[in-house]
Parts: C-alpha cells; sequence; structure tokens
C-alpha cells in the first residue's frame, strides 16, 4: 500500500498536462546544468596548472601599475619646470629687490624635485617587463649611472635646504656636472622607444650610437656649466649667469620628463601585451619572456652579453627576440 500511495508523489503535470517522472525532469535539469558549465569553459580565459604564471601576472600587474603612477611624476615634473621658468622670469624681473618667491623656496623645490626625478628614472628602468639588454648593451654601466645620477642629485638637495646662502654656488655646480648623466640616461630611454638602440644595429652602430650620446651628454652639461660660470659675478658674489642658466636647465628638464613620461607608458604598454597573453593568448610565445630569458642567460650564464645572432641559438628563439619588446 505505501508504494501504491507513493507513485503519485512521483510525477507532475509539465506545460501540456502530461505527467512526468521527477527523476527525468533531474536528467533534464542535469543536462542544462553541464550545457551551461562548458559553455562557460569554452570562454577564451587561459587556464594552466604552472604556478609561476600566477607569479608572473601579478608581477606585470605590480609593474604596469607602478609605472602609471612613475608617469604620472613625470608629468608632474614637468608641471613644476614650467612653473620654475615663470618664476625665474618674475624673480629678475623684480630686480635686486625683494623676490615674488623667496630664494630659499625656489631653489629647495627645484633641487628636490630633481632629485625626485632621478629617482623616477632610476625606478622605471629597474622595473621595465622589457629586457636592459634591447635598451643598453652593457646593463650594469647603465645601473651604474643611474646610482651616480641619484648620489650626484642629492648631494645638492641636502646642502641648499642646510644653508642655500653658503652653499648655492657648489650645489649649482654639482646639479649642473651631473647634467651629463641625466643627459645620457634620457638620450639611451629615448633610442631604445625609436628602435634605434645598440641591439637593433650593427656592433660599429652600436658603438658610434653610444659616442653621439656621450657627446651629446657633454655638450648639455657644457652649454650649463659655462652660462653659469661665464657671465661673471655680482658684487654680492652671486653669479650674473643664474637666471638664463636657470631657463636652460628647466627646458632641458621637460624634454627630459617627456621623454622618460613616454618610456614608463612604454612599459606600462608591454606589462599589459603579457597580462594579456598570460590570460587570454598563447604565454609560450610570449616575445617579452624570450627577452628577458636570454637577458639572464647573457647576464648570470655566460658572464658578458653575446651576440643575439649567436649560431649555438635555435633561429626560431633569435626570431623571438629581435622581434621582442
Amino acid at each position: 500500500m505505501a508504494s501504491k500511495e507513493e507513485r503519485p508523489c512521483q510525477t507532475i503535470l509539465n506545460g501540456d498536462g502530461e505527467t512526468q517522472n521527477y527523476s527525468n525532469l533531474a536528467s533534464s535539469l542535469l543536462s542544462k546544468t553541464t550545457k551551461k558549465s562548458t559553455k562557460a569553459t569554452s570562454q577564451p580565459l587561459n587556464f594552466s596548472s604552472n604556478v609561476l604564471l600566477v607569479y608572473r601576472l601579478q608581477e606585470m600587474r605590480a609593474s604596469a601599475n607602478l609605472n602609471f603612477w612613475l608617469a604620472l611624476f613625470c608629468l608632474v615634473y614637468c608641471g613644476i619646470n614650467i612653473t620654475l621658468i615663470y618664476v625665474n622670469y618674475i624673480n629678475n624681473n623684480s630686480g635686486r629687490s625683494e623676490p615674488a618667491v623667496s630664494d630659499i623656496v625656489f631653489h629647495s623645490i627645484e633641487f628636490w624635485a630633481t632629485f625626485g626625478f632621478a629617482v623616477v628614472e632610476c625606478v622605471s628602468l629597474v622595473n621595465t617587463p622589457k629586457s636592459l639588454l634591447r635598451i643598453y648593451a652593457n646593463p650594469l654601466v647603465l645601473k651604474l649611472i643611474l646610482w651616480f645620477n641619484i648620489v650626484a642629485s642629492s648631494v645638492p638637495a641636502l646642502l641648499v635646504s642646510l644653508n642655500l646662502e653658503k652653499f648655492e654656488i657648489i650645489s649649482h655646480e654639482v646639479e649642473y656636472l651631473n647634467e651629463l648623466t641625466m643627459t645620457f640616461v634620457d638620450l639611451v630611454l629615448l633610442s631604445s622607444l625609436t628602435g634605434t638602440g645598440d641591439n637593433n644595429n650593427s656592433d660599429h652602430g652600436g658603438v658610434s650610437g653610444r659616442f653621439v650620446m656621450s657627446c651629446v651628454a657633454a655638450l648639455v652639461a657644457f652649454i650649463q656649466l659655462a652660462v653659469y660660470n661665464g657671465m661673471g659675478r655680482f658684487e654680492d658674489g652671486d653669479m650674473v649667469g643664474e637666471v638664463p642658466a636657470h631657463y636652460c636647465e628647466f627646458a632641458f628638464e621637460i624634454v627630459s620628463s617627456a621623454i622618460v613620461f613616454w618610456f614608463c607608458m612604454d612599459n606600462k604598454v608591454v606589462a599589459d601585451e603579457e597580462i594579456g597573453s598570460i590570460l587570454y593568448g598563447k604565454h609560450r610565445d610570449c616575445r617579452i619572456c624570450y627577452a628577458k630569458s636570454d637577458e639572464f642567460e647573457q647576464t648570470y650564464s655566460y658572464g658578458t652579453p653575446a651576440l643575439i645572432n649567436d649560431n649555438n641559438m635555435p633561429h626560431s628563439y633569435q626570431q623571438q627576440i629581435k622581434s621582442g619588446p
């Protein structure tokens, strides 16, 4: 009797008034759920059991975000230099009377902003997702120049903060001499962005390129030092050429901030490209990783950078590196 009473509970009416067994309904629902699940997993998002890809994905996201903020600071630094050009003009027109902006405020902003920008240049190069070998043939020399740049920009900023009247001249001398390294780094970044870097040319072309960059950097530093020191002094000992030297300095810094801004945004684009490759593309063909792997091999395994067209390197691997970021 119990089984007969339970049978009506195992059926329901469908839309046409016909009875349908619960088990058939469950099978139908399960089939629909399976189809939806299969459709969801067929979306273009990649999946992998390689845990290193998760680390790489997080690294690229951090690099993209960092370079975005560095690019914003470059724009702020550009605005600071435009403002300082105007203040330099206003203070100069006020003659030897009370300036519109005090010397201590003016020079503190000038020197500390320069130091901050030197840090931005260093961080942008150290945290670039691109291979440093694609930027400069000798990454070690480039890093040493960056460290010297930070030291040479921090010393005058500290001296001015301690005693402007006592250390103003020597601080400007060090700052303008440091334009040698800053301009060289800017030219290296610019050559990598325009595709005229060392590894994009022959050996002779690479040497010629480095020589030209060194000469231009030396010329920029020489111009500023010549303008600052070559126009004599006032009776109170201040440099007559300080105002025109400031115009030269701020103009060069505006150009420099534009170059580094371009470099940081290019870093972000490269990082976003690899993020897309990990999530949606074929990461095993990632040009960025090929270039970074080659940088590791040549830096830590071979001791000295080797030529990309090494005969021991597979042809497909050479093509990946040459067409890399």
